[in-house]
Order: structure tokens, then sequence, then C-alpha cells
């Protein structure tokens, strides 16, 4: 019984990491067609505006759908995740954080934000 429970638990664990993997490698390419098409249409440098916009649209809808599907995905973990174990999720999350550095092929946004920063979040 405690195999077939194994067998069970390594399947959904490794079905899970495919999931992430899967939609991180598509965040990805997205992103640098969104990003491409972006600055060709911001440059003025593009040779066909109208497929460069649909490029952006068609990202954009894309970006968003691995968005929603993400948030899915960390839900149904948060859910699973043992609540003896989700401090040091927290910690272990929080530290990534502090420690994520900006790609050095895109600008910062954060003079350009729309909202104010909330502070004590």
């Amino acid at each position: 019984m405690s195999d077939l429970l194994g067998q069970l638990l390594l399947t959904r664990r490794s079905h899970f990491l495919h999931k992430i993997g899967t939609l991180e490698e598509m965040v990805e390419t997205l992103g640098c067609d969104f990003r491409r098409a972006a600055e060709d249409l911001g440059c003025g440098v593009s040779a066909k505006p109208a497929a460069d916009w649909q490029a952006v649209d068609s990202a954009h809808y894309d970006l968003n759908t691995c968005l929603r599907e993400a948030i899915v995905v960390l839900k149904s973990f948060l859910l699973i995740l043992p609540d003896d174990q989700l401090g040091a999720f927290q910690k272990t999350v929080n530290a990534q954080m502090l420690a994520a550095k900006p790609s050095s092929d895109v600008a910062p946004l954060s003079h350009h934000r729309r909202m104010a920063p909330i502070e004590r979040e």
C-alpha cells in the first residue's frame, strides 16, 4: 500500500514540476516576443506595425493566461503544504525575493509606477 501511495505522490510531484517548468518556458518565450514587438513599435522601426500589434496583443493574452495558471498552481501548492512547513516556505520565498536581481536586458520600471508602493505589506 505504501508503495502505491509513494508512486502516486511521486507522480503528482513530477506533474507539478512539469507544469511549473512548462509555464516558465512559455513565459520566457512570450516575454521575448512581446518585448521585441513592443520595442519595434515604440521605436518606430517596425516593418509591419499591424503584425507587431497583433503579436503584442496575442502575447499579452497568453502571458495573462500563464499568470492565472501560475496563481492556480501556487494556491494548490499552498493548500497541500503542511502547516508546519509554511513558515519555512515563506522564509525561503522572502530570501529569494531579496536575492533576486533584475535582468540586465530589462529596464527597471519603478519610475513608471501608476500606484504608490504600499508600506509594511
